[in-house]
């Protein structure tokens, strides 16, 4: 076997001892990255699928729908009614705005 490696030429014997090797670490490791993620992100989805079937069990199904017009139209309707305008105090030691018309 040493006979059949010394009538390899100087490049070939680099090539076998240096270069086969470094790219085989090259191509394995990037086959392994890509196996590796994609178990990473099937195990984010089976998370996310558990966490929203665990929701859809809680869900009631006979609660009413939200209407955006309609709860503007509460709101509307109990502006100034339930609160009062109060002016927050400044901090001590800043002075009050003044503003200048033009």
């Amino acid at each position: 076997m040493s006979q059949h490696f010394r009538k390899l030429s100087k490049q070939q014997r680099q090539f076998l001892f240096f270069g086969l090797p470094f790219l085989t670490t090259m191509v394995g490791s990037t086959v392994m990255l890509g196996q590796l993620t994609q178990t990473r992100y099937d195990l984010n989805d089976k998370k996310v699928q558990a966490v929203s079937k665990e929701e859809e069990l809680k869900l009631d199904s006979n609660r009413k729908r939200l209407n955006l017009q309609e709860e503007y139209f509460k709101l509307a309707a109990n502006e100034g009614k339930d609160w009062d305008y109060v002016r927050v105090p400044r901090p001590a030691g800043i002075e009050e705005p003044i503003f200048k018309r033009s």
